[in-house]
């Protein structure tokens, strides 16, 4: 029974509970590492992601399609 609201918590609440885990991820780096090499983490780390969420939604050939007209379009 527990377990049941503890996960229909989770899933209702599911942005909220992964934006928190970022925020405390990104407090506990700066606090270890510092500010600069958190940012250099995250400047690798997103885009990495936003190509694998591509990656997964599209395939490879379509996501890399879709990020060369991304920068075309940035081009104009």
């Amino acid at each position: 029974m527990y377990l049941k609201r503890v996960l229909a918590f989770i899933t209702h609440h599911k942005v909220q509970i992964s934006l928190v885990l970022i925020g405390l991820v990104s407090a506990i780096l700066m606090l270890t590492i510092g500010f600069f090499r958190t940012l250099l983490i995250l400047l690798f780390t997103v885009p990495g992601g936003a190509y694998g969420y591509l990656v997964d939604k599209l395939g490879f050939s379509k996501a890399n399609e879709a990020i060369v007209e991304f920068f075309k379009g940035l081009k104009k």
